[in-house]
């Protein structure tokens, strides 16, 4: 091999282990960022009025983030039913937290418990992530394949005491 040769071949090897680090680098942040809100709720009534109480986490150890509002909508966000603008607006995720709101405001035309299952509940932050949910019984995140399994990886990761974050 010649000078230029191995020149060229550590160049090579150096850029390709650049690009290799700078990708597990952007999955890592993507992985981070995916699983670090984690959101379930349950319908409640009061009377004749329903609404769901939240239950919001904040898995970030760094990231503090501002809850927005709640659009409710039916046959998979095709009917808008209502949007609540003034009840978790501006409330503070702040990092490790877990939040329960069950002061939220009853929603129009939901008047049984049958209703509440053709509801579903899509929760905004103020940066403009979504988060969709659909009412059958407690409600859970609604998630992908790729998304569960993140969120299946990052809860075993917890349990071992590995830490993610710093």
């Amino acid at each position: 091999m010649s000078f230029w040769d191995g020149i060229l071949s550590a160049a090579t090897g150096t850029a390709l282990t650049s690009v290799l680090l700078g990708a597990l680098y952007a999955a890592l942040q993507w992985f981070l960022r995916a699983t670090d809100i984690k959101i379930g709720y349950n319908w409640k009534w009061q009377g004749a009025d329903f609404y769901p109480s939240l239950d919001v986490r904040n898995r970030s150890s760094s990231r503090t983030y501002l809850l927005a509002n709640i659009k409710y909508t039916r046959k998979s966000g095709r009917e808008v039913v209502w949007f609540d603008n003034k009840s978790i607006w501006g409330k503070e995720l702040k990092p490790g937290s877990i939040n329960y709101f069950d002061d939220v405001a009853p929603v129009p035309g939901v008047t049984s418990a049958a209703l509440c299952g053709d509801v579903e509940v899509t929760i905004r932050l103020q940066n403009g992530r979504e988060f969709w949910l659909k009412g059958q019984g407690p409600g859970q995140l609604r998630r992908g394949r790729l998304q569960k399994a993140a969120f299946w990886l990052r809860d075993k990761i917890e349990r071992s005491a590995i830490p993610v974050e710093r």
